[in-house]
């Protein structure tokens, strides 16, 4: 295992600049160590489709935990199996959101079993390094060596809880409409459209925000550990900065969480003005997602 573990103490506020250390130049992954306050479960494992997890088992700040099997998040599910499709099946999804942008499900789009296709709602977002990738990715590969990963993918997150507010703002709307059926919402990989959707969703249920981090860090052992050999033959072949660069766009890191949650109290204030105004959440709508997630 090329992971080691992280464990976030005494977290300075979401608002305030990243200082924590700087992160590893060997093919190393900061993933956390889970407190008796926060669980390690929660990933089902599916042949096609990786970063599939359960959000339920974190408590919230009033003594509840979040029910477990009802809330879903993944990377894509283009490469679903037979197996993996009765499996998924049998979730009993009320809705499946696919936050890819048009181009990337027009190429990959879900493999459903049948009685799910009705249930898929499209939120497409074409963030900042989803944009790049898809029209320069030749020349960012070639340029790999002098790019700065984090600054893609810190706009990215940015764009997440400013520009992309009325695709989140729909998500919330369904959810409150399914009225508690399971739901799974995923993006490519599961870690930044999807980490923000999951960060908000915690927050709103009271789950403390280092936790929400220390769920978000998880994609770096269920997502990128994935392709830690084809990295570290990238690196042979190409170099170590040349497979940091990949990394870089692969790998959650708090900074990046981080920037949607600075830029979203820039925009409105405060988390609170931004589920009002932004999602257009009313406290009553807070409280029945409470009561509905919340066991």
């Amino acid at each position: 295992m090329f992971a080691s573990s992280l464990t976030i103490v005494n977290r300075t506020p979401w608002n305030s600049r990243y200082n924590g250390p700087m992160m590893k130049q060997a093919i190393e992954l900061d993933t956390p160590e889970f407190t008796q306050k926060t669980k390690p479960q929660g990933l089902l494992s599916f042949s096609g489709a990786k970063n599939f997890r359960d959000l339920g088992g974190y408590g919230s700040g009033d003594g509840r935990l979040v029910r477990w099997g009802l809330l879903y998040r993944s990377g894509a599910l283009h490469k679903l199996t037979e197996a993996d499709q009765k499996k998924l099946a049998g979730l009993n999804l009320g809705r499946i959101f696919d936050f890819r942008a048009e181009h990337e499900t027009e190429k990959k789009s879900d493999r459903l079993p049948p009685e799910l296709h009705a249930r898929l709602v499209l939120l497409p977002m074409e963030d900042a390094s989803t944009k790049v990738w898809h029209e320069a990715r030749d020349e960012m590969v070639k340029n790999m060596l002098t790019l700065d990963p984090a600054e893609y993918m810190l706009r990215t997150n940015v764009e997440l809880a400013t520009k992309f507010t009325p695709q989140y703002r729909r998500f919330f709307y369904e959810l409150l409409a399914v009225n508690g059926s399971p739901i799974l919402f995923h993006c490519a990989a599961g870690k930044d459209r999807t980490g923000f959707a999951a960060a908000c969703i915690l927050k709103i249920l009271g789950v403390p925000f280092e936790t929400i981090m220390q769920d978000y860090l998880l994609t770096n052992r269920h997502f990128l550990d994935a392709y830690q050999w084809s990295l570290f033959t990238a690196s042979l072949l190409k170099g170590r900065k040349f497979a940091d660069g990949i990394r870089g766009f692969m790998r959650a890191d708090e900074r990046y969480l981080s920037a949607a949650f600075d830029a979203l109290e820039k925009e409105h204030g405060s988390f609170e003005a931004y589920v009002r105004d932004g999602l257009e959440l009313s406290e009553g709508d807070v409280e029945r997602l409470r009561n509905i997630y919340l066991e």
